[in-house]
């Protein structure tokens, strides 16, 4: 049997697919977009099996098609537009299109074709400026109060989703996700702003500057500890919720991913400001989003976050070096950094 990934072209999406390919399954990665080349073939090296297949979420028969072509077993829903305020501003039908239709669509197929478990991913945009409301954010009592199109999009997703389970009998869970960084992220077309940590490690490795907004998000969450939660999920075919938090639980710090990068690239230099006029980077987010709970993640599936601030750090930095170019504006090379002496 085999495991779908819509938005398969994605860095999540990706992330996904190698762990599931290291342990032998057949993955099929659908959507609109091939995912870049040197990622398939990475992919390809390991043991199970990886297809792709060209396709629209929203498009009913592009779903049956790949549905009726491959034993597909389980889901991982992922596709989406992550948008930002211009792509509202021009295209906000395709954002409910894809996030919200495309939803509908995917629920229906996996219906339709007895799929036994998906997995749909959420977002922690959901909670809007009543992120802020509380030291940490719960599944069942923190409010949710989106405010962009991608939040408000997504929400709905959500909420259609947790009808299809409890009034269709769809064996279904989705994982709100925190703010997602590291391995194969790279701008898809389909995300409008990449994530502080990978434009804080570009600048860095360009010997630039970094001006950051102190208001700047840090609920962040190491792609490969994503995966392991979405893994979970999509393993334990009884869980009890419908809804889980999947992030690190804890606030991060901007200052230490900088710190790290400042002993690897010396030549990098950074700030910390209030005034947005003043930024470069996290103008996006002014108001820091409170930590995600994990607890019902940990109690169901014995999720445990592994790559924190140091592990996260050196992993994708060791990655990196083996993708230099990968997720590059420029597509060049990496520089290799050096450490910096103390003190600087």
């Amino acid at each position: 049997m085999a495991v779908l990934i819509t938005g398969g072209a994605g860095f999540v999406g990706l992330n996904v697919a190698e762990n599931l390919l290291a342990r032998g399954a057949d993955v099929i990665l659908f959507g609109p977009g091939a995912p870049p080349p040197e990622a398939v073939t990475s992919l390809e090296r390991h043991p199970g099996q990886l297809s792709l297949v060209h396709g629209d979420v929203s498009v009913a028969a592009d779903l049956d098609a790949v549905f009726g072509s491959h034993a597909i077993d389980r889901v991982v829903h992922g596709a989406a537009i992550t948008a930002d305020l211009a792509r509202e501003k021009r295209a906000a039908r395709d954002i409910f299109t894809v996030n919200l239709l495309g939803t509908v669509e995917l629920l229906e197929a996996a219906l339709r074709h007895g799929v036994s478990r998906v997995v749909q991913l959420g977002t922690g945009s959901i909670f809007g400026t009543a992120g802020t409301a509380s030291a940490m954010l719960d599944e069942q009592t923190s409010p949710a109060v989106p405010l962009t199109m991608y939040g408000i999009s997504k929400y709905a997703a959500e909420r259609t989703a947790v009808r299809y389970r409890s009034s269709r009998g769809l064996n279904l869970a989705v994982a709100r996700l925190g703010t997602v960084f590291g391995r194969w992220e790279y701008d898809t077309g389909m995300r409008d702003t990449l994530s502080l940590p990978l434009q804080l490690f570009n600048i860095a490795e360009a010997g630039s500057s970094a001006v950051v907004h102190k208001g700047a998000g840090d609920d962040w969450v190491y792609a490969i500890d994503v995966t392991s939660g979405i893994v979970a999920l999509l393993d334990r075919h009884d869980t009890p919720e419908p809804i889980y938090h999947l992030s690190a639980g804890v606030r991060w710090s901007r200052a230490g991913w900088c710190q790290h990068l400042k002993q690897r690239f010396p030549a990098f230099r950074y700030e910390f400001a209030e005034a947005l006029e003043r930024c470069t980077v996290g103008q996006s987010a002014s108001i820091p989003r409170a930590p995600m709970s994990i607890e019902r993640l940990k109690r169901d599936t014995g999720y445990q976050p592994k790559f924190l601030l140091d592990n996260a750090f050196e992993d994708f930095f060791n990655w990196r070096t083996r993708f230099p170019s990968f997720g590059r504006p420029d597509g060049a090379s990496l520089a290799q950094g050096k450490p910096a002496p103390d003190g600087a």
